[in-house]
């Protein structure tokens, strides 16, 4: 069985390759099609790389998912208001933030 430290992790648009002394771990951007790079971001022409330590990638995945979870709380606030604003607008309608 091959060491598992030594495989490509692929994380959406990018993917993770180990370097040669094992202990960092380069971050590629994957290619488009016709070689036009995917998303959003990287230099004009080029692949954008990032070579850190696993600790490093750890902290940037954590700090990754506390964003995603204060964008999905400024969400759930603004379509609570927007319910609350369109139940107000209509006398029938039963406000249930009231």
């Amino acid at each position: 069985m091959p060491d598992p430290r030594a495989l490509r992790i692929d994380v959406g648009p990018f993917h993770l390759l180990p370097t040669p002394d094992a202990s960092t771990w380069t971050a590629v951007q994957e290619r488009g099609r016709d070689g036009a790079a995917s998303g959003t971001g990287g230099a004009e022409g080029g692949t954008g790389t990032v070579t850190a330590g696993w600790t490093d990638w750890v902290a940037f995945a954590q700090r990754v998912l506390q964003a995603d979870a204060f964008w999905r709380d400024v969400e759930a606030r603004g379509d609570a208001w927007d319910e609350g604003f369109s139940a107000a607008r209509d006398a029938e309608a039963r406000n249930p933030y009231r």
